[in-house]
């Protein structure tokens, strides 16, 4: 009889237990992680790419075609302004000088011709005007002579003229002459050589072979390009602080502040599938404040954080703790005007959710601002998210608080 009774009291026991452990977890509550809202620093950021670059920098190409006859120096060379770096073949360059002075000298001559030519007629015309004022000279005679004489004035002002044009193309034989010993525009180190001896200067901006000589640069000079796309121009000025990771340094922010920002954008000349208008990006300009802190070479791509704004001491909460009301979604769908949004959160109000609307501000990468609705020291519910989103008003809470502290 006994072994009866405790076979249908087991039976019993299995048969309560899953609605006693149900119990037991619903009166625990959810496990959620809080964490106390408290004055932290915020700041607000735009992110952004792009490149190293020397500010100070000179791409040698040459303005005339010819031969490379010596290249007087080699990568990592310091070089002043002014100084020779590389000499091109100058013979038909010197033989065209020869052939305009010796097109000067012809002209010189003409005119010392003409000038001879000028007095003689001025000498005839002269008598001829005596004879023909004593009616000794008919006046057909006479205008002949005068005619002589003015052609002659003519063809004297037609030499000078010629002389000036002779000048003028000896001038720019000579500077055509004068570049083929390519000098540094700056003082600087050469940091890229392109061409050899033997090798065929061409006079060219597209890019072709031959068309770049070297480049020089002053190695103290480098700074930051970055893109920041339109949508974020408006929010860029002058002074701002930003954060440089170099892609070969990439767990060190370097120290930097917005420089320069241009006044038109630079197209990334790629058009939508569609046909779409361009994607538009300006090219600021960013000033690295110890540029040797590193080995940093110029071309090194870089991702930038650009500050934007910032809060020394704003009461604020994880990001991830703060939701936007979604019932406007449902509002339109119906047809209604929809409600202004709201930001919300949830804290730990004695065991249980307590839905607050609040005002927010500024935010970062981790934490957002709360500008009213919200209290320091106040426990707010941050996690899990898979818990924070499904959770309601009134909700029992089974708090973890996180290393550190304790539960008031």
């Amino acid at each position: 009889m006994n072994k009866r009774w405790w076979g249908i009291a087991a039976i019993g026991a299995l048969l309560l237990l899953p609605v006693l452990l149900k119990t037991g977890a619903r009166q625990a509550g959810k496990a959620v992680e809080i964490e106390l809202a408290a004055a932290r620093p915020v700041r607000a950021s735009i992110l952004a790419s792009g490149n190293l670059v020397f500010r100070e920098q000179s791409q040698l190409s040459p303005e005339v075609i010819g031969k490379v006859r010596a290249v007087w120096v080699k990568e990592g060379d310091v070089v002043v302004p002014g100084q020779v770096v590389l000499q091109l073949d100058e013979q038909i360059y010197r033989a065209e000088v020869a052939q305009q002075e010796a097109a000067v000298r012809q002209q010189k001559i003409n005119i010392e011709r003409q000038q001879l030519n000028l007095d003689n007629q001025q000498r005839q015309w002269q008598r001829s005007r005596e004879i023909h004022d004593r009616k000794l000279l008919d006046d057909t005679k006479y205008d002949e002579v005068a005619h002589a004489y003015d052609l002659a004035k003519v063809e004297l002002r037609a030499s000078r003229e010629g002389l000036q044009q002779a000048e003028a193309l000896l001038n720019q034989t000579k500077e055509r002459l004068a570049k083929t010993s390519i000098r540094a525009p700056i003082g600087g180190t050469v940091v890229a050589l392109g061409i050899k001896v033997g090798e065929t200067a061409v006079s060219s901006s597209t890019g072709i072979a031959g068309s770049s000589l070297m480049t020089i640069a002053n190695t103290d000079s480098l700074l930051t390009e970055i893109n920041v796309d339109e949508a974020d121009i408006a929010h860029i000025r002058v002074g701002q602080a930003v954060a440089v990771f170099a892609a070969a340094f990439p767990e060190v922010a370097l120290a930097a502040e917005v420089e320069s920002i241009p006044l038109s954008p630079r197209s990334n000349n790629a058009l939508g599938q569609s046909g779409g208008s361009l994607a538009r990006s300006y090219t600021v300009t960013v000033r690295l404040h110890d540029p040797k802190q590193l080995a940093l070479r110029p071309g090194m791509t870089c991702r930038a954080e650009i500050f934007t704004d910032s809060a020394e001491k704003a009461l604020a909460v994880p990001v991830q703790a703060v939701f936007s009301s979604n019932e406007a979604e449902t509002e339109i769908a119906a047809g209604k005007k929809p409600p202004p949004e709201e930001r919300f959160l949830f804290v730990d109000a004695q065991g249980k959710a307590a839905r607050r609307v609040v005002t927010v501000g500024l935010s970062d990468d981790s934490y957002q601002e709360i500008r009213s609705g919200l209290k320091a020291g106040e426990r707010v519910v941050v996690g899990p998210y898979k818990i924070l989103r499904h959770l309601r008003d009134g909700d029992a809470l089974s708090v973890a608080l996180p290393a550190g502290q304790k539960k008031s």
